[in-house]
């Protein structure tokens, strides 16, 4: 089955149902992704943590689980930023 490039359809005013659902769809992911996979956030939620325990509200066990999560996730969405997995890739050349 060829898929065919929705922005050429809509460029020469071709508006198909289902092509319009899979852009929807993946403007929905690319959202998802870029929230989900933001450095500047886990930085933001590292920090959050660390003060959290500096201030006693975090036992030492809690922190090093929460950090080491948030470290995992940070190297995962520094990976994924890298890889741009949000845009499509011409496989043709």
């Amino acid at each position: 089955m060829f898929i065919i490039d929705d922005i050429l359809l809509r460029s020469i005013g071709i508006s198909l149902p289902g092509l319009d659902m899979i852009w929807t769809l993946e403007q929905i992911q690319k959202f998802a992704l870029k929230g989900y996979y933001n450095p500047e956030k886990i930085r933001d939620q590292i920090k959050e943590t660390r003060l959290l325990y500096e201030f006693g509200e975090l036992d030492r066990q809690e922190y090093e689980r929460m950090n080491s999560q948030l470290l995992h996730k940070l190297d995962v969405a520094q990976k994924v930023l890298e890889m741009d997995l949000g845009s499509r890739m011409d496989i043709l050349g």
